[in-house]
């Protein structure tokens, strides 16, 4: 418990001294970047009045290419969509007129195949 007391003290003593050296910095350093920063106004207005139609013809196609990836997967999600509630709706529909086919005659595909090859009628009606 001793140690930890140790370690806030001298950790915030040591944050107290360094108030004046980060005081002295920035009065040391804030002259320094605003002559850099005036130094760069000219590569900026170069930089900004050659870059700026580039950026503009960047950013309208990379609008083109995000609107028709849009649509394309917009597309692709609805037919994942549509897929999905044809197999949960139609295949148990599918299932379901399957067996009300077979109802109570106790036959399977096979035999009502069979039947039909022999030309009964008795595959063909609903009973």
């Amino acid at each position: 418990m001793f140690a930890f007391v140790r370690v806030l003290f001298f950790g915030t003593l040591s944050l107290l001294v360094l108030i004046p050296i980060g005081i002295m910095l920035a009065a040391i350093g804030l002259p320094a970047l605003a002559i850099v920063g005036a130094l760069a106004v000219p590569i900026l207005v170069v930089l900004f009045l050659v870059g700026l139609p580039l950026l503009i013809m960047l950013a309208v196609g990379g609008g083109l290419l995000a609107a028709t990836f849009g649509v394309i997967v917009a597309f692709l999600s609805l037919g994942a969509v549509v897929f999905k509630v044809a197999v949960i709706v139609l295949v148990p529909l599918m299932l379901l007129g399957w067996m009300l086919r077979n109802r109570g005659s106790g036959l399977g595909i096979r035999d009502s195949a069979a039947q039909q090859a022999r030309g009964s009628d008795a595959a063909m009606t609903i009973r």
